[in-house]
């Protein structure tokens, strides 16, 4: 105990690390059994869609309400609950026999990792000082892709060893130990006994330092502001790419690669540990412009610019014949948006006091949610009629066109709103 001393902030970062692996090792563990499930259970390409689209219909519900969940009943309570939700869900697949089944299970799934990324990111806005807290976001992040990186393996060898119903147990069965330490860990600095005084102080002064308002906020007056639509919007147009390869990419690398479940296993999970890496120098590149002296919203702008530009790599992967050039830029493409994803949750929980920091995320949540249900319905349909090349070209200018929404819309909101100092600017 006496290493975690002085540095129990580090210590949250990496328990919530671990809740968003185990967040995606859940997420993904259909989407590496698909092609195997589709064969055994006989259901349709259109059908996995559905199945898919219960996932982000939960997923869009729970948004409209885990905020409030989170900010009523604290970080801790709130992520306990919908960790519990998500893991049982989990172990229920693999009582399934037909996709209508998995889309019951995926929806009671849905509506309990919807508290993922508003919880973690409140869990952060309270512990975390402002010129570490990009790098802390990103390592939560990255959590999610370190979790697609394992399933396949996991996954599939589980499947071939056992069998695919033991992987959904086992799967589900680690968030469960993950609650454990949880619930003997985590406090929130004011209260917290064993924090060290001089780590409280830093923690709470930041805090104090950094909240320029101390009013409270209605739902809708969050609603209304102007950031909050345009993080909505850049989610909605953004989300939509993790969600497609999160569902997808074993699909793809089946039908346009002839990858069977073993290689699947092998290779699908390069992408993720690209997209690993870009998280991580996403947020340290932008803390490493604010301890350089850049404003926090314009360092964390440079960086989605940046993230924004690499994106159109995935032109390039669906038309090439080699799998691992096309696995290639598909971890371009995931490791810029892992880096864009990072900087622009932090940028929200810096545009808001932090008692409704889980409000802001879950209502972009909201966003991204629906982008996911349209986009993988679309899907669905181009795939069955036109293969994976239109989603693919569709995909690669998506982060532009969020990016200039945010800059218009940030505008705005600076011109007629100052209650958010840390607005996204010029």
């Amino acid at each position: 105990m006496s290493i975690i001393r002085g540095h129990k902030r580090w210590l949250i970062v990496v328990m919530l690390f671990f809740l968003s692996t185990i967040n995606y090792l859940d997420r993904q563990s259909l989407s590496v059994l698909a092609p195997t499930l589709r064969e055994q259970l006989s259901f349709s390409v259109e059908q996995y869609s559905y199945i898919v689209s219960a996932f982000l219909v939960a997923y869009t519900t729970g948004y409209l309400f885990c905020g409030r969940v989170l900010d009523r009943l604290g970080t801790r309570g709130g992520i306990s609950i919908a960790i519990s939700l998500w893991s049982a869900a989990t172990c229920l697949h693999a009582l399934a026999r037909s996709w209508t089944h998995f889309a019951g299970f995926r929806f009671l799934l849905g509506l309990g990792e919807s508290f993922n990324a508003p919880g973690g990111a409140k869990a952060i806005r309270e512990w975390i000082p402002q010129k570490e807290r990009a790098l802390c976001m990103a390592v939560f992040s990255t959590g999610n892709i370190f979790g697609a990186i394992i399933a396949p393996p996991v996954v599939s060898l589980l499947a071939l060893k056992f069998d695919w119903r033991l992987a959904f147990l086992v799967t589900g069965l680690v968030g469960f130990i993950w609650l454990f330490f949880w619930l003997k860990i985590y406090r929130s600095p004011d209260r917290d006994l064993s924090l060290a005084p001089a780590e409280r102080q830093l923690i709470l002064s930041d805090q104090n330092n950094t909240d320029a308002s101390t009013s409270t906020a209605s739902f809708w007056a969050v609603l209304g502001h102007p950031l909050t639509l345009a993080f909505i919007l850049a989610r909605l147009l953004t989300d939509s790419v993790p969600f497609f390869f999160s569902f997808w990419l074993p699909d793809y690398l089946r039908q346009n690669h002839n990858f069977g479940l073993a290689q699947i296993g092998m290779f699908a999970w390069i992408p993720y540990l690209a997209a690993d890496l870009g998280g991580i120098t996403g947020g340290a590149s932008s803390d490493f412009l604010v301890r350089r002296g850049w404003r926090a919203a314009d360092a964390r702008r440079r960086i989605l610019l940046a993230a924004a530009c690499l994106t159109p790599a995935a032109l390039v992967a669906v038309h090439v014949s080699s799998a691992i050039v096309s696995l290639v830029c598909i971890g371009l493409v995931l490791a810029a948006h892992s880096a864009w994803i990072t900087n622009l949750l932090t940028l929200m929980t810096e545009s808001m006091p932090p008692h409704f920091t889980g409000q802001l995320v879950a209502l972009s949540g909201v966003g991204g949610s629906i982008g996911g249900i349209i986009s993988n319905l679309a899907t669905g349909k181009l795939v069955a009629t036109f293969g994976y090349v239109p989603v693919f070209t569709l995909l690669s200018f998506v982060h532009s066109m969020a990016f200039i929404i945010l800059c218009v819309l940030s505008r705005r909101a600076h011109k007629s709103l100052n209650c958010c100092g840390q607005a996204f600017s010029s």
